[in-house]
């Protein structure tokens, strides 16, 4: 953590309540660099110290700001510096999450968690459409975005379409990419859905959450340029981290 910006002592016979003097001291750290995103702040104990106020404006004024977005309080490790949104526009035609971190300069990491060929069950046929006991490639993955875990990802993927798919490099190359180049086909549309989800063990332990804390899950069905049902994901989001948006237009 950078050094904390300089500050001129709590005012206690100002007319601003104290615990907005605090918020003015957090939000200028916040917004100078000097607390970094993502990184911890000081302790609420060395906050009392620093400033020479009471733990109740510290209280205060971390949970005003922690409301406005400008924090996250994590249980049993403290306050950080709530790290910037990830935005998943919805208006913009179906692109991966890949393509969309790339479009808005974010760098990122994936890791392969498993990648294996399985038969498939009522559930993964009747999204692929394809008949039961049917070989499928089944993918989890966890991209972490600028070090931070932020999604789990299962693909299921009809293997028929895609010949040679399970040896593709998922790490360096984007999954609808790999599809493309190796169907023949250009990935048409999909049909997806968002509903909320709490972790359970797995996913918690994958994204450093604890178990029941909140996931936006993604369901969604992809379809190549001739109606063949390619893929079947189900991702995990973590909801704090993410911002879908779309535009509405209003009808005449």
């Amino acid at each position: 953590m950078t050094n904390r910006v300089n500050n001129s002592h709590i005012k206690k016979d100002c007319p601003t309540p104290i615990y907005m003097q605090v918020v003015d001291y957090l939000r200028e750290n916040i917004a100078s660099g000097a607390w970094e995103q993502a990184s911890k702040i000081p302790s609420e104990v060395e906050l009392m110290s620093t400033l020479g106020v009471s733990r109740g404006s510290i209280k205060k004024a971390i949970s005003k700001l922690v409301d406005e977005g400008l924090l996250e309080q994590i249980q049993g490790k403290g306050t950080y510096v709530k790290s910037k949104d990830i935005s998943f526009p919805l208006t913009e035609g179906l692109i991966s999450f890949s393509e969309s971190l790339i479009e808005q300069g974010l760098s990122f990491e994936t890791s392969i968690l498993d990648c294996e060929i399985r038969k498939s069950d009522e559930d993964i046929s009747r999204h692929l459409g394809i008949v039961e006991g049917s070989d499928y490639l089944h993918l989890e993955r966890v991209r972490s975005v600028e070090g931070e875990p932020v999604m789990f990802i299962e693909n299921n993927i009809n293997m028929a379409l895609v010949p040679g798919i399970e040896t593709a490099d998922f790490v360096n190359e984007g999954l609808f990419a790999i599809i493309e180049r190796l169907s023949g086909h250009q990935i048409e549309y999909s049909k997806t859905s968002f509903v909320a989800k709490l972790a359970d063990t797995q996913r918690a332990d994958a994204l450093g959450l604890s178990t029941q804390s909140p996931l936006l899950q993604q369901l969604q069905t992809v379809y190549l340029d001739n109606d063949s049902a390619i893929e079947y994901a189900r991702v995990w989001l973590k909801s704090s981290r993410f911002q879908l948006g779309t535009v509405f237009q209003r009808r005449h």
